[in-house]
């Protein structure tokens, strides 16, 4: 067994931690502050091929691969969890169009994302539907060669700032009822669409929206996929975006360990620096032991759908540990600050309240652990 990245993905790593701390470090508390998404850090990014990586190159991707998708991912929030993250979930709209997508679907839509000219989104969640998604009361009723949308998709990450969001909608009534949903493209300039942001207790410069539709009506060729096929082409969409969450999460435990380290060597309690007392020692080692094993557990998630081996129930661990590490960890780093990891005076508040959501978005640690426990009792061996 081989633990090191190859030379390719050692470069990569290294040109883009140069990247996020010369254009994403320096600008952290001034996009929480404004609450603004950062588009000029994306169209900068997706210029320099970060965007999206592992679309093809055709799409105007880079052609990489899914571990280097998660480098990119870990590295942007390293440098700064909010505008880190924002920019590299500018995607959350490709890979249904990717893997289920028509052709003109992926050139006249997908391939804008990744050059830098517009950020997609994928609706799901609902005021009343969450983790059951089965339960979505959006619809979607033919009209002849159109398809008529109508419902309220909630917390929906790029909704009212992208140039096209995927929404999943029930397209027939059926028992089981995952079996009757549909995914479809809906440009966000179509009549009807309509998006109000969200405030938020972090990520304050993502656009987060409550998505509202109102006889939105898009031409049959926007349907993703096949008609009621919507539930387990999101399934499949799950196994690499829960990827992408474990390692943007990820990087966001690294970077609060790395200030606190750096803190805890520079702060003099008690007349020696904090490292040196045992309370705080103990912390940092809890912290770097916990994030190795999160970084082990979101690499090999990676690896395997690279390798063909996509396994569900390892990309929910991936991120169903790494985002629990991250809660951890930044609130450990807080605590190492003191009064001034309260402050925003440093970064570290401003990790932990980011990291927060990591538990409840793109699946809650309940929802991960529901497939973790399914997928094993099918299984003989892990």
């Amino acid at each position: 067994m081989d633990f090191t990245l190859d030379e390719e993905h050692k470069m990569l790593q290294q040109a883009v931690r140069e990247f996020a701390e010369k254009e994403i470090m320096p600008y952290g508390k001034e996009y929480d502050e404004k609450k603004e998404y950062p588009m000029k850090i994306y169209r900068k990014a997706a210029k320099l091929g970060y965007i999206g990586a592992s679309i093809p190159e055709e799409y105007n991707g880079a052609g990489m691969d899914c571990l280097a998708e998660a480098i990119i991912s870990m590295e942007f929030t390293r440098a700064d969890s909010s505008i880190g993250s924002a920019i590299d979930l500018a995607v959350l709209g490709v890979p249904m169009l990717l893997h289920f997508g028509s052709e003109e679907q992926k050139e006249k839509f997908m391939a804008k994302v990744p050059k830098g000219e517009g950020i997609s989104a994928i609706a799901i969640t609902e005021p009343d539907c969450g983790t059951d998604v089965a339960a979505m009361r959006t619809r979607a009723v033919k009209d002849g060669s159109e398809w008529v949308l109508n419902g309220t998709k909630q917390f929906i990450t790029n909704g009212s700032e992208g140039i096209y969001t995927v929404v999943l909608a029930k397209t027939a009534q059926v028992d089981p009822p995952h079996r009757g949903i549909s995914a479809f493209l809906v440009e966000q300039d179509r009549e009807g669409y309509s998006a109000k942001k969200i405030d938020k207790m972090g990520l304050n410069c993502h656009d987060t929206a409550e998505v509202s539709l109102s006889n939105v009506r898009v031409p049959e060729e926007n349907l993703v996929g096949r008609e009621n096929n919507g539930f387990y082409q999101l399934m499949a969409f799950f196994n690499e975006s829960r990827i992408k969450i474990g390692a943007l999460h990820l990087g966001m435990a690294i970077g609060a360990y790395e200030r606190a380290l750096e803190y805890a060597k520079e702060r003099k309690s008690f007349g020696k620096p904090l490292i040196e007392h045992q309370a705080i020692a103990f912390k940092l080692a809890d912290m770097y032991k916990d994030i190795e094993a999160a970084k082990l557990l979101v690499f090999k998630a990676a690896w395997l759908v690279d390798n063909g081996k996509a396994d569900p129930a390892l990309s929910s661990a991936a991120k169903l540990f790494a985002s629990e590490v991250a809660v951890k960890v930044t609130y450990e780093a807080v605590q190492i600050f003191g009064g001034y990891g309260f402050s925003k005076e440093y970064d570290v508040e401003r990790y932990y309240r980011d990291a927060r959501v990591g538990t409840i978005y793109e699946g809650t640690s309940e929802a991960q652990r529901i497939v973790i426990s399914r997928r094993l009792a099918g299984k003989i061996r892990v």
